[in-house]
């Protein structure tokens, strides 16, 4: 799950009772928390500009929670991510509460509201801050892990020792192997060891090798001399020459043939390269990373790896962890893809349902991270123009568990007739039966889900649903 209790909350909140308890109840779970009656009393306080996210309520008389978000957001140093800002509303101002999500706040929870609902929301607030910047995260207490490095994202303890391995190598010219499952980030790591280390300010250069035949591999690793085979009209650089004095990415070098094994074992023992038709060799200074999701120790039993390249290689290793090893990354993971997606449409999310939230950490992920980024996309891809929150509903049909219909068996009506009483019952359970937030969504009007529920024969209450 993940690390909670680790950031710094501001709540303010003219209702006594509720501001006490809850601070209280934060303070219990782990948060530096500084509590206010008053909005200009909390604007006063210099932990306003600290704070990662901030609790208030809606409708208070000396000054609204709209007006103390944009105080706050007035006060953000340039280039700066403002703390994101939760209302706390009475059910009669939703209105007001979903005008100030356009303006800007992250969420608003409903009066009387669940103290692990309020909390969760929270969570998600100080995770999407810690994604957007990291740097915001207190520095000086040893429980906050580091939510990224580079591109990577997670701040489970798996990552934690991948982020050390990557900062103790980055430093070295030595060869570094990349070990992992498909999807799980091995790239981001060879961009991070470039960006991390003393050659960041030189080319990063990627190759994938099993994407091209041992011929034109050949060619595009150490370059050709015109005329130096059929179809080499001109002289071509290859990418140990354009990585000079920086760094040069191999992904799944375990795919590449002996012939071309030969060749780079040369190269990485006299750090030069021989073009294709070439005369001299070319001196180069190159800073090699590789990767592979095979069992490189198997292949050189099958006489399909050499042992000498190997060792070469795996200076130092690197062991990438699948996802389902580091489940506690997930939401993380899963909000800043969110987020990214978002952004690229033009679209504005608060987050991910705690439904949402517990499909994706139960599901395997056989595809790791990659497969996680897109079934975010899917969500967001599907996602009605009206709906702020992603449900289970949006989620892909493999990771929830519900089988995918199999539209070409079935005629169209029928097909759409199963996919709207799937949507709408797959919300009416997440939202248990709270007709307003399915509605929400959905993206529908109440009047509309309420003629879908009878057409479909759907029945239930706050206690759980039945089909009749």
């Amino acid at each position: 799950m993940v690390n909670e209790g680790v950031g710094r909350l501001l709540i303010v909140d003219d209702e006594v009772n509720v501001a006490r308890v809850l601070g209280s109840f934060f303070t219990r779970s782990g948060w530096e928390v500084r509590v206010h009656n008053s909005p200009a009393a909390a604007l006063d306080d210099s932990f306003s500009g600290e704070a990662d996210v901030v609790l208030t309520d809606l409708s208070m008389p000396e000054m609204t929670g709209v007006e103390l978000m944009q105080r706050l957001q007035d006060r953000t140093p340039p280039g700066a991510n403002p703390a994101p800002v939760l209302l706390i509303t009475a059910y009669g101002t939703i209105d007001n509460a979903v005008q100030a999500l356009k303006q800007g706040a992250f969420d608003y929870l409903t009066k009387p509201f669940d103290l692990e609902k309020v909390k969760a929301a929270v969570q998600r607030a100080y995770l999407k801050r810690q994604v957007a910047n990291p740097a915001a995260a207190p520095a000086a207490t040893t429980a906050v892990p580091r939510a990224k490095l580079g591109t990577m994202i997670g701040a489970g303890a798996a990552m934690q020792e991948i982020y050390r391995s990557i900062e103790r190598a980055a430093k070295s010219r030595a060869n570094v192997l990349i070990l992992g499952e498909s999807g799980t980030g091995k790239e981001l790591v060879a961009r991070a060891l470039h960006q991390t280390g003393p050659r960041s300010a030189r080319r990063f250069v990627a190759v994938s090798c099993a994407a091209l035949p041992s011929e034109l591999l050949e060619s595009e690793l150490f370059g050709h001399e015109k005329g130096s085979f059929t179809g080499a009209a001109n002289q071509r650089i290859g990418r140990f020459e354009l990585a000079d004095g920086g760094t040069l990415f191999l992904d799944e070098i375990g795919d590449i043939s002996l012939g071309v094994q030969a060749k780079l074992m040369r190269v990485l023992q006299e750090r030069e390269v021989d073009r294709v038709g070439g005369q001299k060799p070319i001196k180069v200074d190159v800073r090699l990373v590789a990767a592979t999701n095979r069992d490189l120790v198997e292949a050189i039993g099958k006489s399909e790896f050499r042992e000498d390249l190997y060792y070469r290689l795996r200076v130092v290793v690197i062991q990438m962890p699948t996802l389902r090893d580091r489940k506690e990354d997930i939401p993380l993971l899963a909000t800043h893809f969110l987020d990214k997606f978002a952004k690229r449409d033009g679209r504005s999310f608060t987050g991910l349902t705690s439904g949402a939230m517990e499909m994706l950490e139960a599901h395997s992920w056989p595809g790791n991270v990659r497969e996680l980024e897109n079934a975010i996309e899917h969500s967001v891809a599907l996602a009605a123009d009206e709906v702020r929150e992603i449900g289970t509903e949006l989620l892909p049909p493999h990771v929830t568990g519900r089988d995918a219909i199999q539209f070409q068996r079935a005629p169209l009506p029928a097909a759409l007739d199963e996919t709207e009483r799937r949507m709408v019952l797959a919300a009416l359970e997440e939202s248990q039966w709270d007709l307003s937030r399915a509605a929400v969504a959905l993206g529908v009007t109440q009047g509309r889900l309420r003629h879908s529920i009878r057409r479909h024969h759907l029945s239930g209450d706050r206690r759980g649903f039945s089909v009749v």
